[in-house]
């Protein structure tokens, strides 16, 4: 068990402001204000030595393995300042939690201290290497570990004030980029007679893929910034619209062969449209639109268009809008038909009514079904409330 008076959710500026929903004024206790500071080691005379030196202006937790260690990061995320890890423990050492810290992304927002005896160099560049802030060796001088300490608090605490002022520059920035991107979209969808909610839906949808996504599997390398840039990029899929016959965009029944033909020049105009961006054909938003433009209508067994491409030659991007695309296709009312139910949408999706899908994908919209019947409920009545929200947060994650 792990032993601290701690409290949750506090988040560690500079000036050891909290930041904790607590905006009522209250005076708040002085040893609220001290960085939390956990010690894993599973000798309980070291925890005491350290805990001894860092006491007086720091709270600390103290656990005595590495399973403890991930089950307290887990609890309170950015409340923990930081972590003075031993490497030698019994069942989960040292390198195997700061494996789980890079896995989940923590080592990014928690400093680590390696603590040891152990000074072979290969330990101690094999710690670097796996993210450690720093290194200190037994026996402890007090005054070197609590300098230590105090500049690694320090330096991260400067590090999120600079990367908060940056965020807050691409935040305006990627606002702007985003009511363009919806202005163009939106005119499509107005010219094709849908509801407007179209694209709301693709990105709401989109997202939530590829959360699920990277939580299954690291087979994509994709960054929450790809993530971002994908979800973003969704809401151009249909563009390529703009250069289709209304009368066959906005026909009542059942396309003809040659119609059909026709719309499904759509992908092709798109990714023309993006391909003759000049100088901007070159930036990856542009890249990655071009993608989903081109060959979100593939299919996983290569009988999709206007490539043919087939399984893992589709590029996730255009896989994961493709999903999306089907699922609101199936679920809105269309000038064609009326609006399948979830239930319905996601049988004829399974049973490859709709095309074939990456298996894995499927997994995925299985997995977020209960979601996205919130969300899409939330959207229809506060659709902008809903995106904006979305993806704001997508936004402060890949901070």
């Amino acid at each position: 068990m792990y032993q601290a008076k701690t409290r949750k959710n506090l988040v560690v500026t500079e000036s050891n402001e909290i930041k904790d929903g607590n905006a009522d004024g209250a005076e708040v206790n002085r040893d609220e204000l001290k960085q939390q500071i956990l010690i894993v080691d599973d000798a309980e005379l070291n925890r005491d030595i350290l805990a001894e030196i860092l006491h007086h202006d720091f709270k600390t937790m103290e656990v005595s393995n590495g399973e403890e260690c991930l089950s307290v990061l887990r609890e309170y995320g950015a409340g923990i300042s930081l972590v003075l890890l031993d490497i030698v423990m019994p069942g989960m050492d040292g390198f195997a939690v700061l494996e789980a810290m890079n896995r989940n992304h923590w080592i990014e927002d928690i400093p680590v201290i390696m603590i040891s005896s152990e000074e072979t160099e290969s330990y101690i560049r094999r710690a670097y290497e796996m993210g450690v802030s720093d290194y200190i060796s037994r026996p402890f001088d007090a005054k070197v570990v609590y300098r230590r300490v105090y500049n690694t608090i320090k330096l991260y605490a400067k590090q999120r004030r600079l990367i908060t002022l940056v965020t807050d520059q691409i935040r305006e920035k990627e606002k702007n980029s985003q009511i363009l991107i919806d202005i163009l979209s939106h005119i499509v969808e107005f010219r094709n007679g849908e509801s407007g909610q179209h694209v709301q839906h693709i990105k709401m949808l989109t997202g939530f893929l590829l959360d699920r996504l990277m939580q299954k599997t690291d087979k994509y390398d994709l960054k929450w910034s790809d993530q971002y840039m994908i979800t973003i990029a969704s809401a151009l899929h249909d563009i390529g619209k703009v250069g289709i016959d209304e009368k066959i965009l906005n026909k009542p029944g059942r396309l003809t062969n040659e119609e059909f033909e026709e719309m499904k020049k759509h992908t092709l105009i798109g990714a023309s449209m993006l391909k003759s961006l000049g100088v901007y054909q070159n930036e990856e938003l542009v890249k990655v639109a071009y993608q989903i433009c081109r060959w979100h209508h593939e299919r996983y067994d290569g009988k999709g268009y206007p490539d043919g491409l087939k399984g893992e030659e589709i590029p996730i991007a255009a896989q994961v809008v493709s999903v999306a695309d089907v699922y609101d296709a199936l679920t809105s009312e269309r000038v064609y038909k009326k609006a399948f139910s979830h239930e319905k949408a996601m049988e004829m999706i399974l049973a490859g009514e709709c095309g074939t899908f990456n298996p894995l994908l499927l997994e995925c919209l299985q997995d977020i079904q209960g979601n996205i019947q919130v969300e899409m409920k939330r959207a229809a009545e506060q659709p902008m409330l809903v995106q904006n929200s979305y993806v704001g947060k997508m936004i402060e994650t890949v901070q």
